[in-house]
């Protein structure tokens, strides 16, 4: 079994790399659709079109571990805990740009989430007792998908467990086990529930950001807590999609003007801000 050693992880990313980042329009590796050029960078970067062809090409690189085609690096270290410091994602305070601590990127194993008093920790379903898991997380015959791929955020307060399937990088996909109380399965997945004495809901928290170098990206988590939160949008990303809106418009109008006059236009995507602030 593969513990969290980092080399691992970017030992695989390098096997799932398309070799350059899709600048849009380029077939995806699993269903040869157009990856889109707003792709997530990560989707980008493989050349795949979505979430459901990120998983199969995981996949994919997983049958072929087993089969021996690939091999793999045997330096990697087994051990179930997290490499890394633990990262906390917390409330901020009122009066704050942003509600909440975002830090980059989804939780990993080991991290954890408050929100409004409300705590989450994140595990992996291979470092609990396998008498404790329930049946319907645990591969079945001819399953795909590995144990050691699905996550757990626990709800400290109540004991509740969500379980979810993830890619590489921890980040959850689109395939979700549900939430539990013991080995119970509530009946609906993000219907709220009782317990301690109060009702609880769980639900997909989902911000989206930028990084560093300006491209965007999506921080998904699943957190219980008293009422479920809409997708937001950082500050970051959303006065980028404003200057995204800004360059279009101001692109779209420039072509139409060009088009009235018989021309052929030639359009450059410019920020008409960031000219009134560079000229006065």
């Amino acid at each position: 079994m593969v513990g969290n050693d980092s080399a691992y992880w970017d030992w695989r990313d390098e096997q799932l790399k398309a070799g350059t980042r899709a600048t849009g329009g380029e077939p995806c590796r699993v269903c040869a659709e157009p990856v889109s050029a707003r792709a997530h960078w990560k989707h980008r970067n493989r050349h795949v079109c979505s979430p459901r062809c990120n998983l199969t090409l995981n996949r994919r690189l997983n049958r072929r571990i087993e089969r021996g085609e690939i091999t793999r690096p045997p330096a990697f270290s087994p051990d179930p805990q997290p490499a890394r410091p633990a990262r906390t994602f917390r409330t901020l305070a009122a009066g704050s740009t942003f509600p909440y601590e975002v830090q980059g990127y989804s939780p990993k194993p080991g991290d954890m989430v408050e929100r409004h008093g409300s705590v989450i920790t994140v595990h992996r379903a291979v470092d609990l007792p396998e008498h404790v898991i329930p049946w319907q997380v645990k591969p079945h015959a001819g399953g795909s998908w590995q144990l050691e791929r699905v996550a757990l955020s626990v709800h400290v307060q109540t004991g509740s467990a969500f379980y979810y399937l993830t890619d590489d990088t921890w980040t959850p996909t689109s395939l979700v086990f549900g939430a539990f109380l013991g080995l119970q399965q509530l009946q609906d997945t993000f219907a709220s529930f009782e317990a301690e004495g109060e009702t609880w809901r769980w639900y997909s928290e989902i911000v989206r950001d930028v990084d560093e170098t300006g491209q965007d990206y999506t921080w998904t988590a699943f957190v219980c807590g008293k009422q479920s939160l809409p997708s937001m949008w950082t500050p970051a990303y959303a006065a980028r999609s404003e200057r995204l809106k800004r360059e279009s418009r101001d692109a779209g109008s420039y072509a139409a003007r060009m088009r009235k006059l018989a021309l052929e236009p030639t359009v450059e995507r410019i920020d008409p801000l960031a000219v009134y602030a560079r000229d006065g």
